[in-house]
């Protein structure tokens, strides 16, 4: 039986759908090994138990829940045979990272080392240990910790490793990734370790290396004996440079090391939220983090680290079954001229055989270019009229609870753009000008990659050589290999496609329109090199009219299905501020009023002196000043020598708050905060973690004259024992920047 070209073409074309979901779904966590697992590897069930310790309750620095799970982790290293010890110091925002206000605090770093036999340098596998107030910090972090603490014990079960293996819990990386910032400061030369940090901003999903220092040819050399090496060279380029998120990556790299992010995103809307509990840990992803986490530990654990470091920083990218593809930049770039060469090639065969013009296939390139933007100002689009209709989502960190309805209408409003390009082209300048000008435009986008950024351009090259070279040899082959040897050819783009999509998805439906829409847009542009003979020739239009009805159907559902309750709750962001010099208070938020917090506040900015401590309020209200002991300043000495005046303070909480400030209009010379330089001074002020009984010493130098300071103590609200603030519904969750403040000015200054 002969298959007709039509339904040959749309069998060619599911088959390449086909590698692309079965890709994605390959690339997701599946299945994970109870605590009956052998010794020697690792069980997500027995990390399990180390998650459901930690993240009983929320434990922010300063806190004792937070002394409870710090005490608990040094006594199960001890358990496990590792030399252990608590590493106390002062931690600061990493100076290369300005902030207005300065993040301190006094951390207790944990430092576990297991010995090698023969060791040339130092393996640090590392998580932070400390949660925001508003959740227990299950998954950020302590699926990282929990990793952490299994693969040591797999690894000391497993037999001697050559080089010392050292788990590095940190703390406070919350407020600042302060832990790890005192730790790079007490060794301020780490060269020639090695440091893999683990960490979370959701709830699932794959684990993906997504940040690495450079050059990182040598550690993504070793990543390929990982069982799951879900990176590529073009998210770690993106992300490094683009990036707003921030790990304890940023404090280590100051002092040397080798440095691997690994961290996982997908159901993100259970980041730091209450709903970040162990019962919402994915045993799945967990064991994928565990096994890469062990594989690659043996691996750099038996190598020389005194060796040379590779100064390269090569294309890399995951295919399906765990394989992690590392080429030289040669490669790319030889590919990306290759396919300049093949598309050049197709243009002069297809004008010599009379089958198009140049004029209609740079017409059909042209409204290709034209595609990629108008698909993300459309998906950009969706999603704001989606926070229109449910302004609810407005503050939300990241993705609703139920996203997968919006995560198809992106897809399918991408789909739709296609189409529409598809069509036209077709339309205007014909079937053969539409698919060698998908050519054209893919191959000259991925020479300009290739030439401006080599490491992350393989995205674009491996694709459209591969599809550029089965169209020529299309041209050599009978007529009846002509579409096998295409769709063959087409099996990179497909595979890439899927590889990249979801999970970029997973990352936020706000980020899609720059992240997801352009790799859906070109990539699937080569897809369709294989519809030539399917496209209907009469009510074409039905295709993007279809796919358009489809996205409205899909975002009306995923309104519909996504609605906040109990067991979705809605944040909200609320401050108490109590001025104790005027006995006046104010109920302050950064974000517009809810549902909830409309009981509270109203639309209207804060004024002084609110609006100098919170300058990103937007709401504000009227509340009832509650008799709460006010911060102190001691004014220790107050000289002037030179033209300087020098002051040195000590504040205190006599509430016994975790968190303490000072704020100033304008910034002083220099500024010592618990015996550290702060070096530039911050503009606005410090913000000190877990501040000591005997309360927190601070020096500062101006000039002569009068001089106004604010010191000001913060809680969580929840905690704050406020009166009048009387706990929110069951639908309603803090964030962790809601605070019940108290300040006043320093007298005698």
């Amino acid at each position: 039986m002969r298959i007709g070209q039509r339904l040959s073409g749309f069998l060619a074309f599911a088959v390449l759908v086909l590698v692309a979901v079965a890709t994605a779904w390959e690339q997701q966590p599946h299945g994970h090994r109870d605590e009956s697992a052998p010794a020697e590897v690792f069980s997500a069930g027995r990390a399990l138990r180390v998650v459901e310790s930690i993240a009983r309750q929320p434990h922010p620095v300063g806190t004792a829940e937070h002394a409870r799970v710090r005490d608990d982790l040094v006594r199960r290293l001890r358990d496990l045979g590792l030399q252990t010890e608590i590493q106390s110091g002062v931690g600061r925002y990493p100076g290369a990272l300005v902030r207005d206000v300065v993040g301190m605090a006094r951390v207790d770093n944990i430092v576990a080392r297991l010995p090698g036999t023969n060791s040339t340098g130092t393996i640090y596998l590392s998580a932070h240990y400390d949660s925001v107030p508003s959740g227990p910090g299950a998954n950020d972090d302590g699926v990282g910790v929990a990793a952490v603490l299994e693969t040591v014990r797999a690894l000391r079960a497993s037999g001697a490793l050559r080089n010392d293996v050292v788990a590095l819990l940190t703390d406070a990386e919350e407020p600042g990734l302060l832990g790890a910032e005192a730790f790079a400061a007490a060794h301020p030369d780490l060269r020639g370790s090695v440091i893999l940090n683990h960490e979370a901003r959701g709830a699932g999903g794959p684990v993906l290396m997504w940040r690495s220092t450079r050059p990182d040819g040598g550690l993504i050399r070793a990543l390929t004996v990982v069982p799951d090496p879900n990176s590529d060279s073009l998210s770690t380029a993106l992300i490094d440079t683009q990036t707003s998120s921030n790990t304890d990556f940023a404090a280590f790299e100051q002092s040397g090391p080798q440095v691997m992010d690994f961290a996982y995103a997908g159901r993100s809307a259970y980041y730091h939220n209450r709903l970040d509990d162990p019962a919402h840990v994915s045993l799945a992803t967990l064991q994928q983090m565990g096994d890469n986490s062990v594989a690659l530990t043996r691996e750099l654990a038996g190598r020389d680290l005194t060796a040379p470091i590779a100064d390269d920083d090569p294309a890399y990218f995951p295919l399906p079954f765990g394989t992690l593809v590392v080429l030289p930049i040669w490669v790319i770039v030889a590919c990306a001229v290759l396919s300049v060469l093949a598309a050049g090639w197709v243009l002069w065969r297809v004008r010599r055989t009379g089958a198009t013009s140049l004029k209609r296939v740079f017409g059909s390139a042209a409204l290709m270019f034209a595609a990629v933007p108008g698909a993300m100002a459309a998906v950009y689009g969706l999603w704001e009229l989606v926070l229109v209709l449910r302004p609810e989502y407005q503050p939300l960190f990241v993705d609703p609870y139920r996203p997968e309805f919006y995560y198809a209408a992106v897809l399918t409003l991408c789909v739709t753009v296609l189409a529409v390009w598809f069509a036209l082209s077709r339309r205007w300048f014909g079937g053969a000008a539409t698919a060698a000008g998908a050519l054209c435009c893919l191959s000259v986008l991925g020479i300009l990659f290739a030439v401006l950024a080599p490491a992350a351009a393989q995205v674009m090259v491996i694709p459209t050589v591969a599809a550029a070279l089965g169209v020529s040899a299309g041209f050599a082959v009978p007529d009846r290999w002509r579409l096998p040897a295409l769709t063959l050819s087409l099996v990179p783009a497909a595979v890439f496609l899927g590889s990249n999509v979801w999970a970029a998805l997973q990352v936020g439906v706000a980020t899609a329109p720059f992240l997801v829409v352009p790799i859906t847009v070109l990539l699937g542009a080569l897809l369709t090199l294989v519809l030539a003979h399917v496209w209907p020739s009469r009510r074409g239009w039905l295709v993007p009219g279809t796919a358009l009805a489809l996205t409205a159907a899909l975002t009306v559902a995923g309104l519909t299905v996504d609605r906040f309750d109990a067991e979705h709750p809605l944040p909200a962001q609320l401050i108490y501020a109590l001025d104790a010099d005027r006995a006046q208070a104010q109920w302050i938020s950064r974000t517009p009023p809810d549902r909830w917090t409309e009981n509270f506040v109203r639309p209207t900015a804060p004024g002084a002196p609110y609006a100098a401590l919170w300058p990103d309020a937007v709401a504000s209200g009227t509340a009832p000043a509650q008799a709460i002991p006010a911060p102190t300043a001691e004014i220790l000495s107050d000289t002037t020598e030179s033209g300087i005046r020098t002051i040195r303070l000590r504040l205190r909480s006599p509430r016994s708050a975790p968190g303490i400030a000072l704020r100033y209009p304008a910034a002083p010379k220099t500024l010592r905060v618990a015996g550290r330089e702060l070096t530039p001074v911050p503009d606005l002020g410090v913000m000190f973690h877990a501040p000591p009984p005997e309360g927190l010493e601070v020096e500062l130098t101006t000039a002569p004259g009068p001089l106004e300071l604010t010191v000001a103590d913060y809680t969580f609200l929840a905690d704050s024992g406020i009166e009048s603030y009387r706990g929110q519904p069951a639908d309603i969750y803090l964030r962790q920047d809601s605070t019940g403040a108290v300040f006043a000015r320093v007298p005698g200054l």
